[in-house]
C-alpha cells in the first residue's frame, strides 16, 4: 500500500515537471542529389557506441527528380546527435561502392564530417540540439 501511495506522489509531482519540457525538432535538408533517382535514407543517431549501427531515428524518401530533400525529426530531447544520409541512386538496397571504393552512391555525414579514412568519429559529425528547433544542411558530394 505505502509503494503505491509513493508511486501516485511521484507521479503527480513529476507530471508538471514533465508537461514543461521542451522537445525540439531537427530538419535535416539533403542537397546535391545526383543523379535525381533512387531513395534518400536518413539516419540519426545520439551515441558513440551506436553511431553507424543502431539509429535513434531513421526516415526515406523516394528522390522522385529533386536535387534537394527535406526530413523532419519530431521530438528530440536535449543532447547531442550525428546524421548520416545515404543515396541509394539504383534503389537496390545496397552502398553500391565505385572502382577501388570510390565513385559509387554518395552519402554525407552532419558537420560535414569527413570519412576519407574510414567513417568519422561521432564527435566530428555530432551537434547539440537544445530546447529549440534545428535545422542542417548536409550536401551529398
Amino acid at each position: 500500500m505505502k509503494s503505491s501511495r509513493f508511486a501516485l506522489f511521484a507521479t503527480l509531482f513529476f507530471l508538471p515537471a514533465l508537461a514543461h519540457a521542451q522537445l525540439a525538432k531537427l530538419t535535416v535538408v539533403v542537397s546535391g542529389i545526383e543523379p535525381s533517382t533512387g531513395t534518400l535514407e536518413v539516419s540519426v543517431f545520439n551515441t558513440a557506441e551506436t553511431f553507424m549501427q543502431k539509429p535513434l531515428l531513421q526516415d526515406s524518401k523516394k528522390v522522385a527528380g529533386r536535387s534537394e530533400a527535406t526530413f523532419e525529426f519530431a521530438g528530440l530531447v536535449e543532447d547531442n546527435y550525428a546524421v548520416v544520409v545515404v543515396h541509394d541512386a539504383n534503389d537496390n538496397g545496397v552502398l553500391d561502392a565505385g572502382f577501388l571504393g570510390f565513385g559509387g552512391e554518395l552519402y554525407a555525414y552532419s558537420n560535414n564530417a569527413s570519412s576519407w579514412l574510414g567513417r568519422p568519429a561521432f564527435e566530428a559529425a555530432s551537434f547539440k540540439v537544445a530546447t529549440d528547433d534545428v535545422e542542417i544542411l548536409v550536401g551529398l558530394e
